[in-house]
């Protein structure tokens, strides 16, 4: 069972009313940028266990993104040694995580080849995924990263893609905001960087949650009116940073996964009522795509009674 992060950030991105899909874009404060909490540990732990068991689901590349990664990496390490030196710190070619006594090289060899991907790297350092968008021939697309807490779905068939692509599985969200998207994109730079939140309810507590067979079986969906339920179900929110680096031109997704059972919600009437609203709301082709549908008369049912009447919970 997920226990609530004692110094995570409070995230209710769910929006009542009438559904449509939001940017939701605010400017970020880079000393921001990277967030680091108290299940650090936990969270690294999974992340090396999902790395050691299925390498080839949490990191993909494009051919050729070497230089983009490497700018990304250098940026990375420069930012945990200023924020966090006493955990972070430079050691010759060498970034050392103090912390986990951990260390990893973050300069290619002599020959040029590097001894993991840059990309795959910095992933190893931070709770955050990474993925990253870079220019070929013209064109903004795919170039490659580092997921290791996927929200159902697949990195490697993401790869080469334009964002158009990418975003053609999520119902309504190209007829939406296919334009906004591209004309966000166009006008980024490395001086303004942004950041948003997405969500989703689901019946996992497992951030691992890739759609190539590899992911833990979830349990079983509680009936509606199951007293387990605020137990058994969870929010999950994901912060995203974008930034645009100078050198490269890249632009870098950070993605921060943080999960908390319903049961958060229970002496917050206002904000489960909300929350059940924006279930409501939620079009059935929407639904499917976040994996809602079959859950959600159990969430909102639960939802509501908090809504209604908090000394029942």
């Amino acid at each position: 069972m997920t226990d609530v992060v004692r110094n995570a950030p409070d995230y209710q991105p769910y929006v009542a009313g009438s559904f449509r899909w939001r940017l939701g874009l605010r400017q970020l404060d880079l000393t921001d940028w990277i967030q680091i909490g108290d299940d650090y540990d936990h969270e690294m732990e999974r992340k090396d266990h999902v790395l050691r068991d299925h390498f080839d689901t949490a990191v993909g590349v494009l051919p050729g993104i070497e230089p983009e990664s490497a700018e990304i990496l250098e940026a990375l390490v420069d930012h945990l040694c200023a924020q966090w030196p006493q955990w972070f710190a430079r050691s010759g070619d060498d970034v050392v995580n103090l912390h986990r006594n951990e260390r990893f090289r973050i300069a290619p060899h002599a020959d040029g080849r590097w001894s993991e991907h840059p990309l795959s790297i910095a992933g190893r350092l931070v709770q955050e995924d990474m993925a990253l968008l870079v220019e070929r021939d013209g064109r903004l697309v795919f170039g490659g990263g580092t997921v290791c807490f996927p929200n159902r779905w697949n990195l490697a068939s993401k790869l080469g893609q334009s964002m158009a692509d990418v975003h053609a599985p999520v119902s309504r969200l190209n007829e939406q905001l296919e334009s906004t998207i591209d004309e966000f994109f166009v006008r980024l730079t490395p001086a303004r960087p942004f950041w948003r939140l997405g969500w989703g309810v689901l019946d996992t507590d497992e951030p691992y949650q890739p759609l190539d067979g590899t992911a833990p079986v979830a349990p079983p969906i509680p009936d509606v009116g199951d007293p387990t339920t605020p137990d058994r179900l969870f929010l999950r929110v994901e912060r995203e940073t974008l930034r645009r680096f100078a050198r490269t031109n890249c632009i870098l997704f950070t993605i921060r996964t943080y999960i908390r059972p319903l049961r958060h919600l229970a002496d917050r009437p206002d904000d489960a009522a909300r929350l059940a609203d924006a279930l409501v709301n939620l079009p059935d082709d929407v639904a499917d795509y976040k994996q809602i549908s079959a859950l959600s008369e159990s969430a909102r049912h639960w939802l509501s009674s908090v809504a209604a009447n908090r000394s029942t919970i």
